[in-house]
């Protein structure tokens, strides 16, 4: 069971029992369940829904296990023979969540 679903501007593929790492999400804390209702596709069984642009009745579950910072990055400006240098670092805060479950509501009928 995958799906795609998209949060914070960005797509994320999700896998039952993964860990995934999201921009940095202030609100929430540690332990503290997100429900994602962006999905753009699921695929269960090699049965493919793809939604336009989203799904509806499916749903994603998953639980914040931790923030962190990633790797340093740096950034290094320079122009020649002028005397201009500029060096700064940068590191971006990410928020790790494992995913819980992909829920397929059922609506009456189907």
């Amino acid at each position: 069971m995958k799906a795609c679903f998209e949060a914070l501007g960005n797509q994320f593929v999700a896998i039952k029992e993964k860990d995934l790492y999201l921009p940095f999400l202030k609100l929430e804390k540690i332990g503290q369940q997100i429900l994602f209702q962006k999905i753009i596709f699921f695929l269960n069984n090699g049965n493919l829904q793809i939604g336009r642009p989203y799904l509806k009745n499916i749903y994603i579950l998953a639980e914040v296990i931790g923030h962190r910072k990633e790797k340093k990055l740096i950034v290094f400006k320079k122009k020649r023979r002028k005397g201009y240098k500029l060096k700064k670092g940068h590191r971006q805060k990410l928020t790790k969540i494992k995913i819980i479950s992909i829920v397929k509501k059922r609506i009456h009928g189907t």
